[in-house]
C-alpha cells in the first residue's frame, strides 16, 4: 500500500466527499464544483480536518519523490560503475 493509500484510509469521510466533486483531480483547493469545498463551507466539514489531510497528503507526496529522486541517483551511479568496467 502506497503512503497516500494510507493517508485516504485515515480520511475516509474526505475521500466520501471528493466522489462528489464533478472531476477526479481536484486538489480540493479552488476548484468550482468541489463537494469538499462545499462541505467546508457548510460546516459538516471541518477546515482544521481538511488542513491535516491535506499537509498529510503533500508530505507524502514530497517523501516519495525524494525516495524516487534517490532511487534515480543510485541507478545513475550504477551506470556510471558499469561504463567504467
Amino acid at each position: 500500500m502506497q503512503s497516500t493509500e494510507f493517508i485516504d484510509n485515515g480520511f475516509e469521510d474526505i475521500m466520501e466527499l471528493s466522489g462528489g466533486c464533478k472531476f477526479s483531480d481536484y486538489t480540493h483547493t479552488t476548484e468550482s464544483n468541489c463537494a469538499v469545498l462545499a462541505a467546508i463551507s457548510n460546516g459538516s466539514l471541518s477546515k482544521d480536518k481538511f488542513n491535516s489531510y491535506f499537509k498529510a497528503k503533500n508530505e507524502a507526496v514530497y517523501v516519495s519523490k525524494q525516495k524516487n529522486k534517490t532511487k534515480a541517483v543510485d541507478y545513475m551511479k550504477q551506470l556510471k560503475l558499469f561504463d567504467r568496467r
